[in-house]
């Protein structure tokens, strides 16, 4: 989980840097759609590497890795459902031109 978190933050910080560049535009909602997503699963995969790499464990080890399984799904999911979102508003708003 360690190494696909941290390819993962490796993708994002690579999309965040792309899609900084291009914001300038008039996209209002896809922007903060893919702010908000961007921020959450980065807070959420620095959490997960976080949890992961410390050194004392809890005494319900399995509880504590099932929480950080899900703040790692979750770091994952977040930025495809909003890319997701995204994506059906440009095919809604294509629709009504």
């Amino acid at each position: 989980m360690v190494t696909a978190t941290g390819i993962f933050l490796g993708f994002m910080l690579e999309f965040t840097s792309e899609w900084t560049r291009g914001t300038s535009s008039m996209q209002r909602f896809r922007d903060v759609v893919g702010a908000i997503s961007i921020i959450a699963s980065l807070f959420l995969l620095l959490l997960t590497l976080f949890r992961m790499l410390r050194i004392s464990y809890p005494t319900d080890p399995v509880k504590f890795y099932r929480r950080t399984l899900f703040y790692f799904l979750m770091g994952i999911g977040i930025p495809f459902l909003a890319f997701v979102l995204i994506i059906a508003e440009k095919f809604v708003d294509g629709f009504s031109r």
